[in-house]
This record gives C-alpha cells, structure tokens and sequence, in this order.
C-alpha cells in the first residue's frame, strides 16, 4: 500500500510554487475575476454568497457602498455578539474602575484607592486583592525562610483594604458545590464534557463554580465555550484579562461578520500605520478606545483628523512617552503653583524634552524617512508637542493640554516659524504642516497602494494618488476613489499576486467555509503563532506591508495545519460544515471540482491539483468509489492551504 505523504512533504512542494514565476496573464480581467480581485482586496475574504451580491447590485455600486460605510446595513449577528463584551463601549477610566489592573489591585488593597461600590465589581475586586495578599504573604514566607533578618516590617496579608471594611471572603471550595463526580468531570472530562456539565448548572451555581475552580481548569475552559461565557470566565477568574479577550476577540469576529468589509480592513491599516504596543503598561487599557475613537471614525476621512485624533489619544501619548515630554525649564513655573517636596512636582522636575513622538510622527505617520527632515526638525517638533499629556495616568488617563510644561519659545519647523509665545497652537501647527506636505501625500500613498496592490506598486499610480490627496486636502476616502479606478487595480499583473497575512489567511479560511464562529479565542492565538500577534507589534513601525516577508518554511508549515484541522472541525470555537463539497455519494473527482469552484473560484493550478492528487495516495483517483468524510476535509483542506488560496 502507497504511505501518505506527510504534511511538510506537500509544503514543501508549495512552497516551490509560491516562489515559481507566475503563469503570463491575461490581456484584461474579465467581469467574474474584476469582482474576485475587489472581494479580494477591499475585503477579508469572499464568503458564500458575496459574489452573487456583487452580482445582483453590480460591481461599482458595491464598490461605493464601502466607501460609504455609514450606508450599510451592519451584520445583527455580529452587533449581538459584540454586545456582552462591555469593555468595548468603555472609555479608560471606566476600564479601571471595573477592570483594574495589577497597580490598581495593589493601591485599593493598600488602601490608597477606594473599592468599587457596586456589589459584584467590589466581589471580584475583593477576590484580586485577597490573591494579591496571598503572593505577598508567600513572598514574605520565603523571605523568612531564607534569612531575611528579624524585625523587618511585613504588610499584614489580612489588613483590610479599608480602614473600616473586610475584605470578602475567599470563595467556596469547590466540594461545597458539587458532588465529587461533578468535580472530576470538571477536571479531567474532555473539554465537551466540562462545557455541557457547566451549562448544565443554574446560572448561580455555575458563577460560583467558576469563581472556585482552579484557574487552570478555567483557562483551559475559555476557548470553549461562546464569547459571552468566556468573558464571563476571564471576569470572575483573572478581571484583567478581560479587557485584552474583548479586544483580541472583538476584531477577529468583526473582521469575520462585519458588513462594512473596507472600513474594517482600512481601520486594520490605519492602526498598523499609526502602531501601539499592547503590552507596554497603561496601553493594555488604552487600545480599545484609540482604536474605536481614533483610527476607525476617520479611515474614510481627513488624514489631518485622523493625524490629530492619534496625537490626542491617550494611548499614542503613553506609548511614545509624549506624556512626560516637558519644557526643561519648566521647573521654575512649576515651583509656583506647587509644592516642590509632594511626588508629582518632583516627578515633573525630572522629565525632559522625550523626542520619540516627534520623531515617529515625521519618519513613520507623515513625511517617511526620506521625506526632507533633519535631526533639527525633530527636536523643534518635540517642543511643539510638550504639555500634551495625561490626566490621572494611574486611573485610566485622560488626554490634557498642561500649558505650564510646554515650551514657550519661537521654534522653527521644515523652514516654518512658529512664533513664540504659543501653546497648544503649536502642535496643531505641526499637524497641519506635515498633513499638507507633498512629502505625506507620497508616503500615504504609497503605503495604501502597497497594501491594495502590490509590494512594489507602480510608481505612477502613487503619484496620481499624491495628487488627489494634495487637491482634496488630504481626503482619505478620494485618494482612495483614485486607487480602486485605476487601471492597475485591475491589471492582470496584480492579481492574485499578494500573499495573504496570517490574519488575513486565518479569517479568509474561516469566511470561505462559512463557518460559524462562537469564540474567536483560539483563532487569535493560530494568527500568533503565525508571527502576526494581535496588537502586540512592540516597534511603532507596526507590521510589514511587504506580503512576501510573511513567507517562510515554519510559516507554511503552520499554515497548513491550520488549514487541515480547520476542515476537520478541529478548531475551538469554530463551527464548520463542508458536507456541501459531498452531496449524497459524492465520488473525488466531484468533491475536488465543488471544493475548487467554492474555494478557488475555479481557478486551481495545475500544481495545486497534482499535490492534493499526490496527497490522496495516487495519480487518478477511482472514480467509482464516494469519497469518505476524511478524503473530503483533506481535500478541502489542502485547497485553503494552496498557494492559490493563500494569495489574493
């Protein structure tokens, strides 16, 4: 009997063809491959039933509909599911206060911070800072027991938060609960059966359950169960996870079920372009908002808002440290209106001029790093921004001009003077001259035409798109009106020609299947293990937009596992159903044409077609025998692991 080949075997015959030259293209894109490649493009992939509606409504009215998002009848499904996921609708301060983080634990379980007054934030609050006392209270013990010296003083692990109030007790065990039997189905059941045991509980039980079990039996519950449930798990267990799981969970299922396909696509671009790290502090709270309030509304707007949006934005402050950028002569006026002995004017006597922002904003957000700045330009840029800082950073941060740290004096910006004697002015200066430089037409320009079309994208199609920016001041929606008309959008050379991002590639492969997607947790962390962590691209210059920097051996190789266990129905909180590829007693050579027509749009290589034959264990597949249900996820599988489904 022939042996299979292995999986790394047929990457490795894919691998060759991502790298062969392409086949020679065709004169003109016809009608049905001009609406694949502006699926393709402007969205995140083509599910069932999105090229019959470009059909039905004709290809430019679609194309406008996206351009006009707010004219779109948004997903029910999707704006259900994203309900329960509070953390969404909250500004930062109201982000800390329900969901405080580790510093915020530490202040309220030391006192310095009231505990929440509504009972059930205060619970879980409680059970922080009782977990809090526990840490300290092992520290100290291994302390002790390797000879710390006597007489230190240690807090008390059981000192109230507050002066005058308990801290909650710990929760119950779990024997308290459940029958023995219960618990070890718990813990040791199939993650099926810990499911189906929970959901069989009254809802007060199960939070209480929940509330006891050992944290790793929880966490190995959340990729399980819908989104709702897992929020609440993360809420009861570990609150601040919850903020990251909405966050991570929420873009996953809107890249999946939105409507308003371009806008999310181009509000994933516009937060890569102006990039912040998730892991950096305060900023793990402070995502949520920048990305709703600052980069989405404007995506389709005036490059000079969305620029201001993003300078204004606690958590472009806090990343690049604008935050603690002060006039170094500051001290002097500060002396004036404080005590210089409390914290906070100690603190702001030693901060600086912090030229990262001013930096950043010119190399990376504007100009570009060929766009005609000096080293002057940026120190000059940096003392426009100083006094653009933070309101109560440790309670969630609010944007605040302080005038007292800004600096005062004439500065001189690419060859504009600005006066001295400015305040905010200054730096809404600064935005609008670089948002009408020709030098960020440019950069725009490029960068869009580059994540649309092509690595390389034709020179002169840049420069029409510069000037459409440059006539219409900076109209994001115009500039890209310019792009999708042109005739290199629809040129047989750039299409297909692009590989898609692990994000791309995981979500495109979970819209082709149709299927349906209850928690999106295990689907965030397949994009990681891709290289393509969410939010979490630590330099500000974001990830690559060169698509062939995303091609590797180990790459491939996860690619394709997770194309295989997404068609076997292996993926947690993923429902799929390709008994459409196998009607009835369906023979292979009918699976493969069904799996290539609604996968590939009928356009399968010749190589594609030989390693999925290959794979099968021969050259001609029997043609008398139906296909098993194994033979049908293989076959489905390989083709959303193909070269021709991984590039767009």
């Amino acid at each position: 009997m022939r042996a299979r080949p292995t999986l790394v075997a047929a990457v490795a015959g894919l691998a060759l063809f991502f790298t062969a030259a392409s086949p020679v293209p065709a004169p003109k894109l016809d009608h049905g491959q001009q609406i694949i490649q502006a699926l393709n493009r402007l969205t995140w992939g083509i599910a069932p039933g999105d090229i019959e509606l470009v059909q039905k409504i004709g290809l430019k009215n679609w194309i406008d509909q996206q351009l006009h998002p707010e004219r779109v009848v948004e997903n029910p499904e999707l704006t259900q599911m994203l309900q329960p996921l509070d953390t969404l609708f909250m500004n930062p301060v109201e982000m800390n206060q329900h969901y405080p983080d580790g510093q915020m634990i530490q202040a309220m379980a030391m006192g310095r911070q009231p505990r929440p007054s509504d009972p059930k934030l205060r619970a879980v609050v409680d059970q922080e800072i009782a977990r809090y006392r526990e840490r300290l209270a092992a520290k100290d013990d291994k302390a002790d027991k390797a000879g710390e010296k006597a007489g230190d003083v240690k807090p008390n692990p059981n000192q109230s938060a507050d002066a005058d109030e308990p801290v909650e007790p710990k929760a119950p065990a779990l024997s308290t609960l459940l029958s023995a039997d219960q618990i070890a189905q718990l813990e040791t059941g199939g993650p099926k059966q810990r499911v189906a045991a929970l959901e069989s509980m009254p809802k007060p039980t199960r939070d209480a359950v929940l509330a006891a079990l050992p944290r790793k039996y929880a966490r190995q519950l959340e990729p399980w169960v819908p989104i709702d449930q897992a929020h609440q798990i993360a809420s009861l267990i570990n609150p601040q996870q919850v903020v990251p799981l909405d966050l991570l969970g929420a873009k996953v299922l809107r890249a999946v079920y939105t409507n308003r396909q371009l806008e999310d696509v181009l509000t994933d671009f516009w937060f890569n372009h102006f990039n912040v790290y998730i892991n950096k502090g305060k900023d793990r709270g402070l995502i949520t908002s920048y990305e709703r309030d600052a980069i989405r509304p404007h995506v389709l707007g005036k490059f000079s808002d969305l620029l201001l949006a993003t300078a204004e934005s606690p958590a472009m402050l806090f990343y690049l440290d604008n935050w603690q950028s002060v006039d170094p002569s500051a001290e002097a006026r500060l002396r004036n209106f404080r005590n210089p002995r409390r914290p906070a004017a100690a603190a702001a006597e030693k901060r600086g001029l912090n030229e990262n922002y001013g930096r950043e904003i010119m190399e990376l957000h504007t100009l570009g790093v060929n766009g005609g700045y000096t080293q002057k330009d940026v120190t000059e840029v940096a003392r426009c921004f100083t006094g653009w800082t933070l309101r109560t950073p440790q309670l969630g941060a609010e944007f605040q001009y302080n005038d007292l740290l800004h600096d005062k004096g004439a500065k001189v910006v690419l060859g504009v003077t600005i006066p001295a004697g400015g305040g905010m002015d200054d730096g809404l200066k600064v935005i609008q001259i670089l948002s009408r430089s020709p030098a960020t037409a440019h950069h725009i320009s490029y960068e869009l035409a580059q994540r649309f079309i092509a690595d390389e994208p034709p020179p002169a199609l840049v420069e029409r798109m510069a000037a459409t920016y440059m006539k219409s001041g900076g109209d994001l929606r115009q500039v890209m009106q310019t792009m999708i008309a042109s005739p290199e959008f629809w040129d047989p050379a750039y299409y297909r020609n692009q590989v898609k991002s692990p994000l791309e590639l995981v979500v495109s492969s979970v819209r082709a299947l149709g299927a349906d997607v209850s928690n999106p947790a295990r689907l965030t962390q397949i994009v990681a293990a891709m290289g393509e962590p969410l939010y979490a691209k630590e330099p500000p210059t974001g990830y690559t937009n060169v698509r062939a920097d995303w091609l590797s051996s180990g790459g491939l190789v996860t690619r394709l596992n997770f194309a295989m266990q997404l068609a076997a129905n292996q993926v947690p909180g993923v429902q799929v159903d390709i008994s459409n590829f196998a009607v009835g007693e369906a023979r292979l050579p009918d699976v493969e044409q069904n799996v290539f027509q609604s996968l590939l749009f009928g356009q399968a290589s010749d190589a594609t077609r030989a390693a999925i034959a290959h794979d099968l264990g021969g050259d001609q597949p029997d043609a008398a025998t139906p296909a098993t249900p194994a033979q049908v996820q293989r076959i489905a599988g390989l083709a959303l692991g193909s070269p021709d489904f991984q590039k767009r």
